[in-house]
Formats: structure tokens, sequence, C-alpha cells
């Protein structure tokens, strides 16, 4: 559904208590003053609110949202109806039915509420986005039968809410002080900031398997509160819990919040982490992480036969690992040159794609091959073919760098999103990659390149505009190519496929993780049930993994290798969620054996900057694609990014509309 200008996504957490839920929610409580069926007085009630949870228009999942007192609190809810409703296509159905629930909200505390913002576009429907202190966020909430009035009318009159002095559509929650001055809490990083009230702690989401699953689920099961007075009790104490207050600056600016998809992740690229010292291991024919192993066994090979397992180890993974082949040598001169005919054609795309994926691509031929793998050229273009496209490219692109470099300082004061844009590269091109030879130094012309092609792509692509993370995929190509037009292109070709990653709705990051949560219980069903009980079913320690492709994982040569085996498409389009599956297998005694939360998870994650060996990655990510087969593609929604999107009349991106 185009009209409004958006595409929703959800991706939710662990349900807090499913049995507290079910007094929670009816009104005919039979005995009042137990304090397991504690009085609930609704507020607010409005049916017919809807989320779009997939990239197909005609998927949406329509509900009943409730806004209710209990035990002194509010807290908002939103139920599916029974059913997919009539409007869904029946290829789209199924899907939508099989993964209502993860987009249930049981019962969120509005105290967990950082803002709401409302959408009110010239033509199609009103819809309001949630964002918790956490920096997570929910799907866009659409209001078919209007609401959206008395919903705001009904919440002032219960919790502390204002507009925002720098965007009028945004409603600060419980915000006692100014909104500039205070930090958004997010991912626990090192130096950056922390998961303090996350709610997948909280648990106010649900994640769950089945319909049945949330109806009739066991406390113990989710580790969740018996009782709603029980919660409220936690939550006090969490409040006066000072290690779970710790948060640093997320935000540059946390009124701008028009692109908090983008902002609420910008403290993922830019911290370093420090490098430890891991040795590996094996049980069975899985390889994982001994952590108590000397260095100097790194590279061997240890089995039950010759090595005890660590003594926090648990049962060994049920699924063996079909060892993927051995990587092999970099696509050379003399390899490449016997791809092309006569006239430059590339005679054999698939067996050319088969060679960079087991080996990469030779530097020297990285600037000639990475056109072809980021769809710059076609495969069977003639050299003289790709020769005028270069040079139409060329005037294409410098008319278009021509429209913002004409801008005078008088019409910037008139054009804010040009300044705002701008102003956000300007401070992003200066911390990218300034380890890298090639851009590291004061007044260093290949950074103003940088800085260049970024506000030319938003310009090129004004929907989607400029996202912190974007820098991070532009360098590496601007390296390679040494050439801004080729460099332009091919960054542009790229984000066709990644911009749903930065999209403001968060539909392309939904997504994946929800496609890496299918895969982990595809090919681990018991790594994912430890992560349902220990409330970690968002995959959100992933999230930088998947937002920018590893970037942060591996150093800057390793990156792109890993990318251009990436972009051959060879095994799958989603090649990087295989690769994701494959290190949390690979490190899944430790996750399991230490007891892992969601905060140490994280964490842990993040400190694996450095640490991952880039081939056995890959090799692992080769043999669980092999072992999951269509099974394992069915795993992922259509249209996932890298996926090329599911245009429709409305075009490829989430718009700003009411607020350019």
């Amino acid at each position: 559904f185009r009209e409004s200008g958006g595409r929703g996504s959800g991706l939710a957490l662990a349900p807090f208590s499913c049995s507290s839920i079910g007094y929670a929610m009816r009104t005919d409580m039979a005995d009042i003053g137990s304090e397991e069926t504690a009085r609930m007085d609704v507020v607010y009630e409005k049916e017919r609110v809807t989320i779009h949870p997939t990239q197909y228009g005609s998927g949406r999942i329509s509900g009943k949202l409730r806004l209710y007192l209990q035990l002194g609190s509010l807290f908002l809810s939103w139920e599916p109806n029974e059913g997919v409703n009539s409007f869904s296509t029946s290829s789209v159905s199924a899907e939508i039915e099989k993964y209502r629930n993860l987009y249930t909200i049981q019962a969120l505390p509005l105290s967990d509420v950082r803002f709401i913002r409302r959408h009110t576009p010239t033509f199609g429907l009103e819809y309001i986005i949630i964002v918790l202190s956490s920096g997570l966020a929910f799907p866009p909430f659409y209001f078919y039968n209007g609401g959206i009035r008395e919903l705001f009318a009904t919440l002032k009159q219960h919790v502390f809410i204002i507009r925002s002095d720098d965007d009028p559509n945004v409603f600060l929650v419980n915000d006692f002080e100014d909104p500039l001055q205070k930090s958004l809490s997010s991912l626990e990083l090192p130096g950056v900031a922390t998961v303090a009230n996350a709610m997948s702690r909280q648990n106010s989401f649900s994640f769950t398997g089945s319909v049945s699953e949330v109806r009739h689920g066991d406390d113990a099961k989710y580790g969740g509160p018996s009782t709603m007075s029980e919660y409220v009790s936690k939550q006090r104490r969490k409040s006066n819990d000072p290690g779970r207050d710790i948060s640093f600056q997320v935000l540059e600016k946390f009124s701008l919040v028009t692109k908090f998809a983008r902002e609420t992740t910008s403290s993922l690229f830019r911290e370093n982490h420090s490098s430890g010292s891991h040795a590996y291991g094996r049980q069975k024919q899985e390889y994982v992480l001994d952590n108590k192993a000397s260095d100097k066994y790194a590279d061997q090979l240890i089995t039950p036969d010759d090595a005890s397992l660590p003594s926090d180890s648990v049962e060994s993974d049920e699924l063996l690992l079909v060892w993927g082949k051995k990587r092999g040598n970099p696509l050379s001169v003399e390899e490449w040159r016997a791809f092309l005919d006569p006239e430059g054609r590339i005679m054999d795309s698939k067996a050319l794609r088969k060679k960079i994926f087991y080996g990469g691509v030779d530097h020297v031929l990285r600037k000639e091959v990475w056109k072809f793998l980021l769809s710059y050229h076609e495969y069977d273009s003639t050299q003289a073919e790709r020769e005028y496209l270069a040079a139409m490219k060329r005037e294409e692109y410098e008319a278009i760098k021509s429209q913002w470099k004409s801008i005078s300082t008088t019409q910037a004061k008139r054009f804010t999103k040009f300044r705002e844009r701008k102003g956000l590269i300007d401070k992003d091109v200066v911390r990218t990659d300034r380890s890298v030879p090639y851009y590291e130094g004061d007044d260093n012309p290949n950074v103003i390149v940088l800085r260049d092609i970024l506000v030319t792509y938003s310009f090129y692509n004004f929907d989607l505009g400029y996202c912190q993370g974007m820098s991070d995929f532009l360098a590496p190509i601007l390296y390679v190519m040494e050439d801004e037009s080729e460099a332009f292109w091919c960054f542009a070709s790229l984000m066709e496929r990644l911009g749903g990653n930065f999209n403001r709705d968060q539909n392309g990051m939904h997504a994946q993780l929800l496609g890496l949560s299918k895969l982990v219980e595809l090919l681990d069903p018991s790594l994912h049930n430890y992560f349902r009980q220990n409330d970690c079913l968002n995959y959100f320690f992933c999230f930088r993994w998947v937002l920018i492709q590893f970037k942060r994982e591996f150093s800057f040569d390793q990156i792109m290798l890993l990318w251009e085996v990436l972009w051959t498409h060879y095994f799958s389009e989603h090649f990087h969620l295989y690769l994701c599956v494959g290190i949390l297998k690979r490190y899944r005694l430790r996750i399991i054996g230490e007891g892992m939360d969601f905060d140490t998870l994280l964490k842990f994650i993040n400190e694996l900057s450095g640490q991952i060996n880039i081939d056995r990655a890959i090799q692992d990510a080769e043999a669980l694609c092999t072992i999951a087969g269509e099974a394992g593609a069915d795993c992922i929604p259509p249209g996932t990014p890298p996926s090329m999107p599911i245009e429709t009349d409305g075009g490829l991106y989430l718009q700003e509309d009411d607020v350019l």
C-alpha cells in the first residue's frame, strides 16, 4: 500500500509473560481482589489499526490498539485480528498468517516509550511510529478508521507528552528534561552506548512461534514474571539500578527523529574494538571457539578424541556441518583474460562468479571486475560498449553533481533538507576509514571526493537521500575505482539492492533479521530455542553485521574480499545471512555455556571484531547454505535486501513526505 508513502515491517521481542497477558487482556475479571487478575481499565480502543509486515503492498495485518490502566500504570497493546485480512493476496497470506504473532504487542508500558511520531501525509492514511527508550522501533501503525487525534488526547490525560520544538510531528513521552541534553539508550558498545532498559529484557513484544504458544505459554519457559504487579515491581527495582542507566550519546541531535531508524544505529559505525586472543577448536564436525585454548593451537583442528571440551560446554549441535570447499587463489590476470572473447564479452559468467566466490579477485583486477559484480557493466557487453557507457555515465554524473554545486549560499538557507544532508555527510566522511592510507591525513582530496559522491547521490536518489553507514560502503568502492564517476555509479547500483537497509521504517533490516531468525531455527534449533528462552529472538545483536555487511568485523583488505564473494550471489543473494548463522554456530558453546543474555551477547558479538577467521566463516556459510537448500531460501521474505526491492507505484523508498 503506497498511497501513504510508507511500508512497514516489524520485528518483535519475546513476551514478558504469556499467562499474565491472558489476565491483563480480560475486562471481565472474576477475582478483582486477586493480584493475578489486577483490574484493567481500558481508556482507548481502536479497530482496524494495521501494520504492513511484508514488502508486498497487499500484505497487511489489521488489529485492535488499546490503551489501558493497570496498577497505576498506562499500557499499550495491539492484538491482530483472527485470520488473514481479506485484502491480502493469496501469495502472501500464508506468510502473514505464519508470522502474525511476531507483531503482537502484549503489554507495553508507556514509561518505556521515548517518543511517538505522527505522520499525516497529504494523500493516504495517517500512521504513527513508536520508538522506545532502547532505540528499537515498532512497525508503523496505520489507522484505517481514523482515531489518531483521540489517541493523543487520551495519552495527554495519563502521561506527560509534549511536542518536540524541532519537529512538530514528534511527541516526546515522559520527557522532563531538555531532549537535546539527553542521550538515547541504544546498543551496548564499548565507549558508545548500552542497552539499558532494553526491551529484550522487559519482554514487552511478542516473538513466538505460534498462536497457541502465545495463548497457552508457560511462564517458566520464557522466564517472565507471573503477574503484572511483579512486573511493575521489577521495573521499579530496575530504575534504581545504576548499572542499567549507563548511556552515551547516540544521536547527533535527538530531535531529528525523521531519520530515527538511521540515527539509532549511528554509533555502530564509529567504534574500533580492541583485539583479543581466541583459539578455535572443533566438537564433532562443527568448529567452535575454545577460549581456554592456547594461541599455538589456533589453526589446529581439535577433536573430542584428542582434546577435552571446555568445562562450560553444553551438548554439541546435532546438525553436523558439511565442511565447505577449501578457499582457492584469487582470480589472476591470465584467468580473467581467458573468460573474455575477442570483443571483450564474458563468455561464462557463472564460472567467473564461481571462481571469484572461492578465491576472490587479485587487487589489480578489482577496478575492472567489480564493475560487473556491481552491475555497472553487463556480462555480455563488449569492450566498445563499455567505453561508450562510461563516457555517457560520466556526463550524467556531472549533470547531477552540478545540481547541488550550483546552489548558492542564499538558496541553501532556504533548502533545509540539503543543509541537513550535506552537514551529516561532512561529519561522516572525516571519520570514515581514516586509518586507511588512501583516506588518512588532513585536507585529503580523496575525502573530498567521497563527500561529493555522497552529496550527489542524495540528489540522484532524493527519496532515500543520505543515511549514516553509506559512507562505509562507498569508501572501499572509491578506493578500488579511483574514479569519481565510476565509483558513483557502482555505489548507486549497490544501493539499489541495499537501500532497504537505510529505509526510515527499517523495513529492509527487519526483513533480514526475520530471515536470520528463521534460518537459525532451521539450522540450529537448540540455539534458536536458547535465544527464545533468553529473550534474544529479535536478533538485534546481529544488527551491525547485517546493516553494513560485516564492515566493522574485518580489516579493509578482508572486507573487499568478503564483499566480492557476496556480490557474486553464487550460492545465494542472502549469503551474508548464512555467514551470520555460521558465526553464531561457531560460538554457540560460549553463548549457551556462559548463559549470555541480550546485553552480554551484544557485547560479546561486537567484541568479535577482528577475531573472526574470514575463510572459515565463508566455508561455514557455504556448508550451511548447502544444507538448508530450498528450505533456507523459503525462510527469507521476497524482496529482502540485497534482493532487488519489490517496486510499487509509490516508488521504492519510504518518503519523508510530511516533514519536507
